[in-house]
């Protein structure tokens, strides 16, 4: 394994649940579930939306304010970024592949730190195509100059996982980080 590339939105970034989640209540599931309830009553028209984030920000101890942006924005994936940064970069060569319409998500999401950890970025409006075609996956291992079968694809989507595999590259579903850190080392 030469290089690793990520998919963006589920993986390098999360959206507002996601990333609320992992900052606030990893260990404490008990917690989010009645975060996660009140919720699921808010978009079943059960119960006010500011009620969740009034809740949530007293359960949490963040303001309202604070709870409404990572609630409404997508974040990047800190703890994965942080991993990506000591335990991959200097062993490999890195990539983001992503369905994005706009190179502008990515100085968005990233601090210009965390985007100069990649390599090469390839988003669907740079190439005309979107993932799982294979192309998109070829347009990537192209950019970092080394073969398919040397790239490792991470993604939260099964579909998108396939489409990597189908075009020669190793693929993992996302599904946390503790695991993601586990499959790598089993693969290296």
């Amino acid at each position: 394994m030469k290089a690793v590339v990520f998919d963006l939105y589920g993986v390098l970034a999360l959206n507002g649940w996601q990333a609320f989640k992992a900052k606030h209540f990893s260990g404490h599931e008990d917690l989010w579930d009645q975060v996660f309830k009140l919720g699921r009553k808010v978009d079943a028209g059960l119960a006010d939306y500011n009620e969740l984030i009034s809740f949530t920000a007293e359960k949490t101890g963040e303001s309202q304010a604070a709870v409404r942006y990572q609630l409404e924005h997508t974040l990047a994936n800190q703890e994965l970024l942080d991993y990506v940064r000591s335990d991959l970069k200097p062993y490999y060569q890195l990539g983001i592949l992503s369905n994005a319409s706009s190179s502008k998500v990515i100085d968005q999401i990233f601090t210009p730190e965390d985007e100069a950890l990649f390599d090469a970025i390839v988003l669907s409006h740079h190439t005309g195509l979107t993932k799982p075609n294979t192309e998109m996956y070829r347009a990537v291992a192209s950019r970092l100059d080394v073969l398919e079968e040397d790239c490792l694809f991470i993604d939260d989507q099964e579909r998108h996982v396939e489409g990597a595999r189908a075009a020669g590259m190793q693929g993992l579903v996302f599904t946390g980080i503790t695991g993601l850190k586990q499959k790598i080392e089993a693969l290296s």
